[in-house]
């Protein structure tokens, strides 16, 4: 239930920055394009791994497929890889570099595109609730 409402508010977030979403459900996973790569290959954000202001970048590298898990430290606007993992198209791992190293995202990447929409989902989600008093 909250993941279906954490998405929904991820993709209106989404919408508001880029004009334009294109997500796509597979198995339970929602994913959200933000950018591509410099051969014109989706760059897409796991909005199911999304923990805090940890996350997943996935993206097509030749045959194989790349997942990259983030964490950004959003604020003091600073992005960080902390896993990089090649899967052969059958979703074998063929390489996993757990070394964490800070990144420097450039303004419409998808590495700055994500930490966006992810920090401003944990901003929401941070802040309190505020209730009403209904009164006689």
């Amino acid at each position: 239930m909250f993941l279906q409402r954490f998405s929904s508010v991820v993709a209106v977030i989404a919408l508001s920055f880029s004009g334009k979403v294109s997500a796509q459900t597979t198995n339970n996973y929602i994913y959200i394009e933000v950018g591509a790569d410099n051969h014109g290959n989706p760059i897409t954000l796991d909005l199911s791994s999304i923990k805090g202001t940890e996350y997943i970048l996935l993206h097509k590298y030749g045959d194989k497929t790349v997942k990259t898990t983030l964490r950004a430290s959003c604020n003091e606007n600073r992005l960080f890889t902390k896993r990089v993992s090649l899967y052969t198209s059958t979703g074998q791992l063929t390489s996993d570099n757990k070394t964490e190293r800070e990144i420097f995202p450039k303004p419409g990447t998808a590495d700055a595109g994500s930490m966006e929409i992810v920090c401003q989902g944990a901003d929401i989600h941070n802040r309190p609730l505020v209730r009403i008093k209904k009164t006689r």
